[in-house]
């Protein structure tokens, strides 16, 4: 039972890596610690630092399909391949000042994306505006993201069921094409009498060029083909302090629209943490897309005045996936430099009367 759910699962990775009729941008369980990856508005932390952030996530880890070892149609193979996703994510990126008011954020994104032997490396420059109200107490801010993606399939092994199948990446090729990403996003530093503090909504779109792949990997080197389309973000959090401000909540709520069975259908991620003492985090997750996918449980450090923070997330795999899965790991870290600026000195030119 367990092999045959390993050879469905290995026809519908193959699908998903060959149709454009699916989800194809990356998903994090820390998703809203590098909004930067999907929404350029996001990108610049603070005002006065540079910020580094990376983060891995290894998906339904040590899965293996035993299905793509070479051999005669139709017998089945006895090679055992690790075919599950992998996701790489950095971010760098800072604040500057225009004037006490309006600000430029700037950043760099790089993504290398692995689903089986589908490959997917992107470089991603975010640059938006900022425009200040009441003194910093609300934020409004609209980016644009330009990069390039480079998709394709390495050195794949995959058996067609029947011989021939064009749609069946057969070698290793990839093509690289320009991506447009769009963002907004509104930050507000107190509603409700202080209630809620540091309150955030962001809307996106990646993907918006629709770029097209034509890449020679089929046999004989035909054509197969895959087009990128829009994703839609929405996500929405802020930070409500208990405890006299011992405590914490961070929820958040991020709304992914991506096609599913020839359809845009939302995937909704939620997000619960709590900080203790401005150090130790904590929470749950839960992700849903057409049926449940994780449940997730959250760790963090964080140091204000060494301007670090850690995270790491385990996600239980919901889905039939859990029969071939041992959960889906997730590591995140962020590191911030402050940049030292200091205020133009004063150069006072005696007069001659008084030398």
């Amino acid at each position: 039972m367990k092999i045959q759910i390993k050879h469905a699962l290995s026809a519908l990775l193959i699908v998903v890596s060959a149709s454009a009729l699916a989800q194809q941008d990356p998903y994090y369980t820390h998703f809203k610690d590098v909004m930067q990856a999907y929404n350029p508005a996001a990108a610049g932390h603070e005002y006065g630092e540079i910020c580094v952030t990376g983060l891995t996530h290894h998906q339904w880890r040590d899965y293996g399909d035993q299905t793509l070892a070479r051999g005669t149609d139709g017998v089945e193979g006895t090679g055992r391949t690790n075919v599950a996703p992998v996701t790489y994510n950095l971010n760098v990126n800072s604040v500057f000042k225009l004037t006490e008011s309006k600000f430029v954020g700037a950043g760099l994104t790089l993504i290398d994306d692995k689903v089986n032997f589908r490959t997917s490396t992107g470089f991603m420059a975010n640059l938006n505006y900022r425009q200040q109200f009441q003194g910093g107490f609300s934020e409004i801010s609209g980016g644009i993201g330009l990069g390039v993606r480079q998709w394709g399939w390495k050195n794949p092994s995959f058996k067609a069921r029947d011989a021939g199948d064009v749609n069946i990446p057969q070698q290793s090729a990839t093509e690289s094409k320009f991506n447009l990403n769009v963002g907004l996003q509104y930050k507000i530093a107190s509603l409700f009498s202080g209630k809620i503090k540091n309150a955030y909504a962001g809307l996106s779109i990646t993907n918006v060029n629709r770029p097209l792949y034509q890449i020679p990997a089929g046999p004989n080197f035909q054509i197969i083909s895959e087009q990128f389309v829009p994703h839609y973000y929405t996500i929405v959090g802020a930070d409500v302090p208990i405890n006299g401000g011992n405590i914490i909540l961070e929820p958040a709520v991020l709304i992914k629209y991506g096609l599913l069975n020839d359809a845009y259908k939302p995937q909704v991620d939620l997000n619960t943490t709590a900080l203790f003492s401005n150090t130790f985090r904590g929470g749950l997750a839960y992700r849903q897309w057409g049926n449940s996918d994780a449940l997730s449980i959250l760790l963090g450090y964080q140091n204000d005045a060494k301007r670090i923070q850690i995270g790491y997330s385990y996600d239980i795999t919901l889905s039939n996936v859990q029969g071939v899965s041992n959960g889906t790991h997730e590591v995140f870290v962020r590191y911030c430099i402050p940049i030292k600026t200091s205020a133009p000195s004063t150069f006072f030119r005696e007069s001659a009367r008084f030398l």
